[in-house]
């Protein structure tokens, strides 16, 4: 008998044949992780290197501004979750508040793993849970992202101009995304984005659309979670003596930048590495590149902080006042229920 075919046939068996997305998938997510170990090797190299500027600068940092700073980061995660959940309610998924921040908080924490597309999965598979259509979370994931990319580099570049001019060089093929970020988030233009994905993928269009009132309300939630979190990091300024007037409009503008670019690099988990070199480009013009450092340092862990205690606080609250709908029936889940349709 030839090796390979089986007993009572002559046909050789064809060896298995790997399929070329898993080979890349596999390479990505090695790159990923290659990334991730480079910016934690070469951030603990800075950090050594410069240890003795670092140690001072800590040692000056008022904890009173760490502990001012943790509410303002809260605040700011909220408003974004309030304009993730605008945007599922304007796609015909409204949820309530408890549910919608479970949902949000719990998949942000994706983030951390390498790449954006963690995020992006948990939030797919959670919503299913409170019987929102793949599509509709999916697209409402992406819009989120897209909104708050537009919003933080429309604040950089209304405030950096007033305190960091110089650095604006740094980051000027910035300003060629704006207009196309603009332009991609009007209502129109999303609707006709969404129904041609959706019949390249052979499936029914989203019923609802996003309104112009919907996407400003949206838009202005984001915005509202830019100012937070560069107040946020106006007290961590303050904390270690930064001048309060010159110090406002640079941390605001340089924080929203450099977090809104972290997404852009999707093999920085949660964007670690880009945005420190943002904040220490945008607010060492004003305390220095050491004082920055520590600033984007301790506003990492802050950060880190609250995500996780967020992801919990809201997960015992929706439990507690707002549970899931109950599981699907079988008949819904073979795609002949009504909930089912257009999934």
């Amino acid at each position: 008998m030839a090796d390979g075919a089986p007993q009572g046939t002559g046909a050789p068996v064809a060896a298995p044949v790997r399929p070329h997305g898993v080979t890349a998938w596999r390479l990505g997510t090695w790159v990923k992780l290659g990334f991730l170990a480079a910016v934690l090797v070469f951030g603990v190299l800075i950090v050594v290197r410069r240890w003795d500027e670092l140690s001072g600068v800590f040692g000056r940092l008022s904890w009173l501004a760490v502990l001012a700073s943790v509410p303002l980061a809260a605040l700011a995660q909220v408003a974004a979750m309030r304009a993730a959940r605008t945007i599922l309610a304007e796609l015909g998924a409204p949820l309530p508040v408890a549910a919608a921040g479970r949902l949000y908080f719990v998949s942000q924490l994706g983030k951390y793993l390498p790449g954006t597309v963690w995020a992006m999965i948990a939030l797919v598979t959670m919503s299913r849970e409170y019987r929102v259509m793949r599509k509709t979370s999916l697209a409402a994931g992406l819009l989120a992202m897209a909104l708050s990319l537009a919003t933080a580099f429309c604040v950089a570049a209304l405030l950096l101009p007033l305190g960091a001019a110089q650095t604006v060089r740094h980051f000027w093929y910035v300003g060629l995304l704006i207009p196309a970020l603009l332009v991609g988030l009007h209502p129109r233009v999303v609707s006709a984005v969404l129904d041609a994905a959706l019949r390249l993928a052979r499936r029914q269009p989203i019923p609802a659309r996003m309104s112009y009132r919907g996407t400003l309300r949206a838009a202005g939630w984001q915005a509202l979670c830019w100012l937070l979190f560069g107040l946020h990091a106006w007290v961590l300024m303050l904390g270690i003596g930064a001048p309060a007037g010159r110090s406002l409009a640079v941390s605001v503008g340089g924080f929203a930048l450099s977090y809104g670019l972290g997404p852009v690099f999707v093999v920085a988990p949660a964007g670690a590495g880009v945005r420190e070199t943002g904040i220490v480009l945008t607010l060492g013009t004003v305390v220095g590149g050491a004082a920055a450092l520590a600033v984007a340092l301790v506003s990492r862990a802050v950060i880190v902080v609250v995500d996780f205690a967020q992801a919990g606080a809201w997960s015992l609250v929706a439990r507690r006042i707002a549970p899931a709908p109950p599981p699907e029936t079988a008949a819904q889940r073979t795609g002949t229920g009504p909930q089912s349709a257009g999934r």
